[in-house]
């Protein structure tokens, strides 16, 4: 009953935001924004020396890029944790039920929700610090997939833009200011999944409009039913006030409810106990919402010099329960714990460009600064059956960030490029306890510190053969060079021991060409060190040490036009984490991805792809006595469009792969070990039994959808 009752509701109000939206009327699109560097550049009014430029978008790294719609077209897009398994050598997970922030992997990283990659949309900051899960939260369920119109996706510190958790890399999703049609969607698939979307753009005289609404619900393969129900909405109004500037402004508002079957212990799976998709704690989920307003303004005065400015503000909330290790704590009530989050997230940027001439040398210098503020109230507390009865921590965080960058871009030659950049971050933490006088046994924390940090950067690129016939002529060589950081939790910053700001530096060569007009090929060979920090654990409210860390790897990238109709991918990325001093595993990092797959557009209306997705056994623990599995995913995905009907069909895992989607070494007991296993005693806290807890990979899954467009 709660199910039907919630699945008419969902209808129901998408067709009430869709009538009322088509009652403006659809116009032109308006007019993308460009670069302008290349054509300030090639500029004759200002005497600069003439450079020459090619089709292809100027990069500074082998493996930044720009993975625009159209890419990722003929592959499963319907979540934002499909966009992101789209882009090359990122991997994202779920482990609760849908609503909770995504697990992402990248270049031998086990980045937990966010810790160690920065995530944007259109530059405002997905990642939350000193939040109540984990530093770094980064939770994209309030972007509808439809609205994305390309993702920067750069790898490394090598970006002055770009600070605090840039260190295996980022990710800015741009979304899109118009679309040529009108659309209305309708999804449907196993597990009770159900999408219903709509996209409109109408204009309204000079003010470019796109508005979009999702309701998606699904149960998942599970027992005991995820019941995920999300709303978003998305408006953006765009104006060009004069003929060289621009001023855009969206808001985004978003809602998710869910259940979550939870982190299932291996063995008790393996001994028949418990279904694979069973749970051990069914009352796990969560609830979240985060209301957005973003306002851009850009100018362009004159060919040579551009102004860009932002401003955003973000009201977030996060209600997450959770239970780790069942009884191992506690034997009679449980080990389930309760993370709030409750912040306003307010802030800004102002970059200037311009382009001018040193020595005769054209120069392409760039000047930013940048703040951000979160005023959050975090709270962990032990909870059963979603009831509190203890409180561990309560505190009001205060939380503030300064940073200035300068990039100087030097034209050496046609064929060279010198690339410098020099970023300063200062932050300030505040912490204020918010505990009950009577609460003998919760951890307070109090107190307010400052630190800084000075990250240098600099890039060489190489095109030695642009002056010649060569096959070789479109390679580019890249050498890169990078220092960047990640915050620690503010209730880490201002312990005594405690480490602010942990430092990464990272270095990369690499190299990209395009031969014969149908195959292009990256590769690239980086490595990576992170200083030591004291971690701080969310879901205990305490912390942890971690030593410093090592990582080297090979990243590839190919793409090839087999025929006209037929195109073929593959990206592989290879990694080797360690810690620096013992040599130990660092538990969950990934050391091998692959992604790939075959895509066939048979006529202008019909396109099929394979899809697939590799990643390789890892070790789970610091000696590597746990395994966490890996696995092989093949997806297949046909399109085919009838005037202006589109149908889609999306057959994901369809050789039925048993898989573990994410996976944890936990010390954890059960209600059958505690008094019989000398680890789980009968009046708790006793050390657990370590295993493996995971939470399983959809099965076998079949999408199917029409599309409407007008």
């Amino acid at each position: 009953m709660r199910t039907s009752r919630r699945q008419g509701c969902l209808l129901l109000a998408l067709l009430l935001l869709t009538g009322a939206a088509q009652a403006q009327d659809r116009s032109q699109a308006a007019p993308g924004t460009t670069s302008r560097v290349a054509d300030t550049l090639l500029s004759p009014s200002r005497q600069l020396p003439e450079i020459r430029v090619t089709e292809r978008r100027p990069v500074s790294a082998a493996t930044e890029q720009k993975i625009r719609e159209k890419d990722f077209a003929l592959r499963p897009h319907s979540t934002t944790w499909e966009i992101l398994n789209n882009l090359p050598g990122l991997l994202a997970g779920q482990h609760a039920g849908g609503g909770k922030a995504m697990q992402y992997f990248l270049r031998g990283f086990d980045n937990d929700h966010g810790t160690d990659i920065a995530i944007f949309v259109d530059g405002v900051p997905v990642n939350m610090v000193s939040h109540a899960h984990g530093q770094g939260y980064a939770d994209l369920n309030f972007l509808i997939p439809e609205t994305v119109e390309y993702v920067d996706f750069y790898k490394g510190p090598y970006f002055t833009m770009w600070g605090d958790f840039a260190n295996s890399g980022t990710v800015n999703l741009i979304t899109k200011e118009d679309t040529r049609e009108h659309s209305l969607q309708a999804l449907g698939g196993f597990f009770n999944t159900m999408r219903y979307t709509n996209v409109l753009s109408p204009r309204i005289g000079p003010l470019q409009t796109l508005v979009a609404n999702e309701v998606y619900f699904s149960d998942g393969p599970f027992k005991h039913p995820d019941h995920f129900l999300k709303y978003n909405f998305f408006g953006k109004f765009t104006l060009s006030p004069t003929s060289d500037s621009r001023l855009s402004l969206w808001t985004s508002l978003y809602t998710g409810d869910w259940d979550a079957s939870g982190q299932i212990p291996l063995r008790a799976v393996r001994s028949g106990l418990l279904d694979r998709f069973g749970a051990i704690d069914p009352t796990e989920g969560g609830r979240s919402d985060r209301e957005t307003l973003n306002l851009i303004y850009t100018a362009t005065p004159s060919q040579e010099e551009s102004w860009y400015g932002q401003l955003y503000f973000s009201r977030y909330r996060l209600r997450l329960f959770s239970n780790f290790t069942f009884l191992r704590s506690d034997p009679v009530r449980g080990d389930g714990i309760e993370q709030l989050d409750s912040r306003l997230l307010f802030g800004g940027r102002l970059r200037y460009s311009r382009v001018w001439t040193l020595g005769g040398l054209p120069v392409h210098s760039t000047l930013g600064v940048e703040t951000r503020n979160d005023d959050a109230d975090v709270g962990l507390f032990r909870q059963a059956r979603r009831r509190r009865f203890a409180t561990t921590t309560k505190t009001n965080i205060w939380q503030s960030s300064f940073s200035g960058y300068m990039q100087h871009e030097f034209f050496l030659r046609e064929w060279i490029r010198l690339i410098t950049g020099l970023r300063g971050d200062v932050f300030l933490f505040d912490v204020d306890d918010r505990l009950p006088a009577d609460a003998t046994d919760g951890i307070r924390y109090q107190g307010n510190t400052i630190d800084g940090i000075v990250s240098p950067k600099a890039s060489l690129v190489v095109s030695p053969f642009l002056d010649t016939t060569s096959l070789w002529r479109a390679t580019d060589f890249f050498l890169n060079f990078g220092m960047g950081f990640h915050s620690n939790d503010a209730r880490d910053a201002i312990q005594r021991n405690g480490t602010p700001l942990a430092r990464s530096t990272g270095g990369e060569l690499g190299v990209r060409t395009h031969l014969w007009q149908r195959l292009d090929l990256a590769a690239a060979l980086w490595i990576l060190d992170l200083s030591s920090e004291l971690v701080f654990v969310g879901d205990e409210g305490t912390t942890e040490a971690s030593g410093p860390t090592r990582r080297w790897g090979v990243d590839f990238e190919t793409r090839y036009q087999v025929l006209p109709w037929l195109f073929a991918d593959l990206d592989l990325t290879y990694a080797d984490p360690r810690f620096r001093v013992t040599g130990e595993a660092i538990p969950l990092a990934p050391t091998l991805l692959l992604q790939g797959g075959i895509t066939a557009y048979f006529t202008d209306h019909f396109s099929a792809a394979i899809r697939l997705r590799y990643l390789d056994d890892r070790p789970a623990n610091e000696d590597r006595s746990l395994t966490a599995r890996g696995y092989t995913i093949l997806d297949f995905i046909v399109n085919y469009r009838w005037r202006n009907l589109e149908a889609s069909l999306h057959l994901l895992n369809f050789t039925n792969r048993d898989w573990r989607e994410t996976q944890f070494a936990t010390d954890s007991c059960l209600r059958q070990e505690v008094g019989v296993d000398p680890r789980c005693p009968l009046e708790g806290g006793g050390d657990g039994i370590p295993d493996i807890n995971f939470v399983p990979g959809y099965p076998i899954n079949l999408r199917g959808g029409l599309t409407l467009f007008f």
